[in-house]
This record gives C-alpha cells, sequence and structure tokens, in this order.
C-alpha cells in the first residue's frame, strides 16, 4: 500500500504530465519523456515557490527562466514557456553570462559536472534567482533544488538554507515532496 508521501509524490507527477499534455491520462505518465518530466518538475518547483515583490518590474511582468548554455539546453524547457504563474508568463532563455543569469528568476543547469557551475552559483547566491539542476551533489555545491534519480524515479533535495539565503519561499507542500532537505549555507 502507498504511504501518504508516496502518493503526494504521485500526485505531482501526475500534475507535471497534466500542465505539459492537457488531457494526458495519469497511467500514461510514464510515456513522458525525460525532458518533459524535467520540464514539468520545474515548472512545479517554480509554481510552489515565492519570490520577494521587487523581483518583478510589474504585476505582470514575465517571469524569467533561463537554462545555462547553448539553444539545445533551452529547447528541453519550451514545453513550459507561457505558462502563467501567479500572473506573470514564464519566459525561456538561455543564458551564458553571469549578467545574464542575474536577471534570472529561475536558473536550470543542465551541466551534469559541478565544478564547472561553483562560480555562477557563488555569483547569484544572495539574489533572488531558484536555482535547479540534475547534477550530482548540487545542492552539497550551493545549489538550491537538485533532481535526483533514486528507485528508477526522479525525485528532489532542497538546500533550505540557499532557498532562505536568496530571500525566496519555497512552500511546504514542496518541501514535505521533497526527498531530502538540508539547511547548509554557501561557503
Amino acid at each position: 500500500m502507498l504511504n501518504r508521501r508516496q502518493l503526494l509524490r504521485n500526485a505531482l507527477a501526475a500534475a507535471a504530465a497534466g500542465l505539459l499534455a492537457p488531457g494526458f491520462a495519469y497511467g500514461q505518465q510514464a510515456m513522458l519523456s525525460d525532458q518533459q518530466l524535467r520540464a514539468a518538475f520545474v515548472l512545479n518547483f517554480i509554481r510552489y515557490t515565492d519570490w520577494p515583490e521587487r523581483s518583478f518590474a510589474a504585476a505582470d511582468s514575465p517571469l524569467a527562466l533561463c537554462v545555462l548554455g547553448g539553444e539545445a539546453s533551452a529547447a528541453s524547457m519550451s514545453g513550459i514557456a507561457g505558462k502563467l504563474i501567479r500572473g506573470h508568463p514564464l519566459q525561456v532563455r538561455t543564458a551564458t553570462t553571469i549578467e545574464e543569469v542575474r536577471a534570472c528568476h529561475v536558473l536550470f543547469i543542465p551541466e551534469p559536472d559541478s565544478r564547472r557551475f561553483v562560480g555562477t552559483l557563488r555569483a547569484i547566491q544572495s539574489q533572488p534567482v531558484l536555482t535547479i539542476s540534475e547534477a550530482e551533489g548540487f545542492i552539497d555545491a550551493g545549489g538550491m533544488i537538485g533532481l535526483v534519480h533514486f528507485d528508477n524515479r526522479l525525485q528532489f533535495e532542497v538546500n533550505l538554507g540557499v532557498v532562505q539565503q536568496a530571500q525566496l519561499k519555497a512552500s511546504s507542500q514542496l518541501l514535505r515532496l521533497a526527498r531530502n532537505i538540508i539547511e547548509a549555507r554557501p561557503r
């Protein structure tokens, strides 16, 4: 029998499938590509995170999801572009410089090698930029949400200390679903 935590995770996966493909049946969630599933998780992380009001120029300003790297990396998130998050249209774009990253609300780092992006994380550590990656040890390196594969499922870990330092608020609903939560501050 599924416990409450497993039911919540299944609900998140079902919601993710529904967000990406209207009319998509729950039983078909296994048919989501890795890219679609990753994008659905990212969308839900965004939906369950609050930014300081000063992060947006206006109530309907775009919420910028930046993907570190080239256009091919950003294409993996194209399915969620245009979704409305509390009145803010989700804009997906690439970022290759620190200046571009600082203009983002969310930074997805597809890079598997954490040594390559530690400098980027340090440069934005006190700014309200939600950082997400599948890189091993991401939350230990100062990232906020790390996607992890465990028991043949995509799950996530949260570094709450870094989230709070950036003046972001992760909802209790999101935190309940996390596989692991640490409260370490970046060094």
